[in-house]
């Protein structure tokens, strides 16, 4: 429904090209074309199934894992389209990290939740591999919580922490690009304003996109927001435009609460 967006002052980190997807034959994806701005958090938001999730997903090939699925179309980073076949998919994801929904710590001890990416991927051992955790959790404002007790199990955190942690988790991999899908939705208000707050931060030096279906949410910590509606984008630009003089009907009717 818009043309591809592309800020001429702003270095693009990510941009999807004409990007559809289907489910068994069922469009959920319908020529997305977008650049995502680095060193920016972008916000998507729609109602329940507009397809801002299944974008989301697109952005490390989550999707690829279900059955039925068909992807057309491109998501370039480097310069490179990540659906092309010569792709390696664990460097992918390693590149560009993924919170889910709901935190899903390993069964294992704080440090090792952390330290498992940067071990495996990196082959880091002894004080390098601890600077890299202690950073990580630094990053993910937990460092102060758990620092006296790493080897307390992942699983014994509160829900907020536990997102937290997995935040770390992603970070200490070193990827360039935040995904987050609705990481505050478990959470209690006094989890999700730090994890907000924690967004923010995060977004001086990484591109982050979240989604969310928290409209007050997008307003408080993105400084980009796209909104999709049936699969197709809608709307997309500076959030403070989007959300105080949007430029489509479709974006303002929702916007202020008038259907989703």
């Amino acid at each position: 429904m818009v043309a591809a967006m592309t800020l001429p002052k702003q270095k693009v980190a990510m941009e999807t090209v004409e990007l559809s997807v289907s489910y068994n034959g069922k469009p959920a994806l319908k020529r997305v074309s977008l650049a995502f701005p680095a060193n920016a958090v972008t916000a998507l938001i729609g109602p329940s199934g507009c397809g801002k999730s299944t974008l989301l997903r697109c952005l490390n090939r989550m999707n690829d894992r279900i059955p039925g699925v068909e992807i057309t179309g491109k998501v370039m980073l480097n310069g490179e389209d990540i659906y092309a076949r010569r792709v390696n998919l664990t460097r992918l994801r390693r590149e560009v990290g993924m919170v889910f929904q709901k935190p899903n710590p390993f069964p294992m001890s704080i440090f090792e939740n952390v330290a498992l990416g940067p071990r495996l991927h990196y082959g880091l051992r002894g004080r390098a591999l601890q600077e890299v955790v202690e950073d990580a959790l630094r990053k993910a404002a937990l460092w102060d919580e758990v620092k006296d007790e790493l080897h307390k199990s992942g699983l014994a955190l509160s829900g907020g922490q536990q997102q937290r942690l997995c935040i770390a988790r992603m970070l200490a991999v070193q990827p360039r690009i935040l995904l987050m899908d609705e990481p505050c939705s478990a959470l209690d208000p006094i989890s999700t304003q730090k994890i907000e707050e924690l967004i923010v931060e995060l977004g001086k030096q990484y591109t982050v996109i979240v989604v969310t279906h928290n409209l007050q949410q997008a307003a408080r910590i993105s400084h980009y927001t796209g909104f999709l509606m049936y699969g197709e984008l809608v709307e997309w630009g500076e959030t403070r435009q989007v959300f105080e003089n949007p430029t489509r009907p479709e974006t303002e009717d929702y916007i202020r609460g008038r259907f989703g």
